[in-house]
């Protein structure tokens, strides 16, 4: 089964693909079997006709599409192994001539590792953002140890207020008839959360456990039911039952319950800003080191095929579409419900794909000249923080995503690496304080819920990462 290889301009990689007659023939009989139960032919009983009859009556092309999927993955297995070479995009195939008596004859064109070469690396000025904790922060993680220890206690001996969580029956009626989704029972309504139409939850704030009301409102102009958009409609109420959080006072006691460490406000105050002030710093370092690499990209040549760019689109595409499945809503209805199209958002994604991928390319092409070596201790030292990480003994880790992955160890010395390169690219490079142009530094920066694997992913979006970890072409 030969094949031809041609590398062609921004490293393209062009598979000509034969298959002889006698190989496809088979492929053929295969997708005959899959489809056979279809066809009907006159004089045979329906999924009975044998293949060359239902071949003279439907035309062989009838065949070629599920022939193809027989055909393919083995043959482009093959011509792979053939010509040495490692795809980093999924194919793009075009049909260059199919039939029973002649063959197969297919042309697959798929990315080659990009190639990068390194610019200055060494001396890079770089912004790095101050790092600063205010009293406000502080109050609000105070706050936020308040909430967590708060207790919800039955409001008894006074009225309503917002704030307060209240169990509601309630039905809407439009002319006396009660409308869809304006019914529930047992419903629990936090006062002042803005859940219904106005006036709803001011209606019962002033109220009493037990009272029974009826609410004339009307829905909004805009509101999306065009059945009740602009309509007065009355609800009757029941309030059934209602709580309200009680936060424990800020002093001694509180505290104890609340730190490991601290006995007094003021020590539990220094101990939340030694916390900000190290979680704020490595945000900061996250934030420099994308910022070094960036300007090691801009120094350096990158050479990449668009195959891959489109790839990574596709995945994050299809991720959120998992994201809004999860969910029990369609993808396609937020993007008419935003004005944009799946076309649109491609284009939108494709400038902020490109500008990570070449940042992951240009940290794997410094991975490659350092060659960095790694020892046992660090491995292990790396899954004793993992384990960490995970709230995990590093017995369990080991056993939960270690034993019996082949490429665990690998993987392991990989982020080893990555993290002593980015320790090495930070003392080789100059902090400032200088804020950069801020067009030029995010233009090209993914959303921040993208989600592209990739092991040097804390050089990227806080959320993103990408999945090339191949390995390195034979050319």
């Amino acid at each position: 089964m030969p094949s031809q290889f041609e590398q062609k301009e921004n490293r393209v990689a062009y598979l000509n693909i034969e298959l002889p007659a006698e190989e496809f023939k088979s492929s053929l009989e295969k997708a005959y079997q899959r489809n056979k139960r279809h066809f009907q032919v006159p004089g045979f009983r329906k999924g009975k006709a044998p293949y060359q009859i239902v071949v003279n009556h439907y035309g062989e092309g009838i065949l070629y599409d599920d022939a193809i999927e027989y055909a393919f993955p083995a043959a482009y297995e093959n011509a792979l192994k053939e010509h040495d070479l490692r795809p980093y995009s999924e194919p793009r195939l075009n049909l260059v001539s199919i039939s029973g008596t002649d063959g197969l004859v297919m042309e697959a064109r798929f990315a080659l590792k990009p190639e990068v070469k390194l610019g200055e690396y060494k001396g890079i000025e770089a912004y790095r953002p101050k790092v600063e904790v205010s009293e406000e922060e502080i109050d609000a993680k105070i706050k936020e140890a308040q909430n967590k220890v708060a207790r919800q206690l039955p409001v008894s001996d006074r009225a309503l207020e917002k704030g307060d969580t209240v169990t509601i029956d309630y039905m809407g009626k439009k002319d006396d008839v009660a409308f869809e989704g304006g019914t529930a029972e047992d419903f629990d309504l936090e006062l002042g959360s803005n859940t219904f139409i106005p006036g709803f939850e001011d209606g019962i704030v002033g109220k009493n456990v037990g009272d029974e009301f009826d609410l004339t409102l009307s829905f909004p102009e805009e509101y999306h039911a065009e059945d009740l958009a602009g309509e007065e409609v009355v609800f009757s109420v029941v309030v059934k039952a209602a709580t309200f959080t009680q936060v424990p006072e800020i002093d001694d006691d509180f505290v104890k319950d609340v730190s490991e460490t601290s006995d007094t406000v003021e020590e539990y105050r220094a101990e939340i800003r030694q916390e900000l002030e190290k979680a704020g710093a490595d945000q900061a370092d996250r934030v420099y080191e994308r910022n070094i690499v960036e300007q090691i990209a801009d120094n350096s040549e990158i050479v990449m095929s668009d195959f891959l760019v489109e790839d990574d689109v596709e995945r994050e595409i299809q991720h959120q579409i998992q994201q809004f499945e999860m969910y029990g809503l369609r993808y396609e209805d937020f993007l008419a419900y935003s004005g944009q199209t799946l076309e649109g958002v491609r284009q939108q994604m494709m400038p902020g794909s490109r500008k990570n991928l070449d940042l992951a390319y240009t940290l794997d092409a410094l991975d490659e000249e350092l060659a960095l070596e790694v020892t046992d201790e660090e491995v292990e030292a790396m899954i004793v923080k993992l384990a960490e990480q995970s709230q995990i003994s590093v017995e369990e880790y080991k056993e939960k995503y270690l034993e019996g992955k082949e490429d665990s160890r690998d993987r392991l010395e990989h982020q080893v690496r990555s993290e002593k390169l980015l320790d090495l690219l930070r003392e080789w490079s100059l902090a400032t304080d200088v804020e950069p142009d801020h067009d030029h530094a995010h233009d090209h920066v993914h959303d921040e819920h993208c989600n592209h694997d990739h092991d040097h992913d804390h050089v990227h979006d806080e959320n993103c990462d990408h999945d090339h970890d191949h390995e390195e072409d034979e050319e």
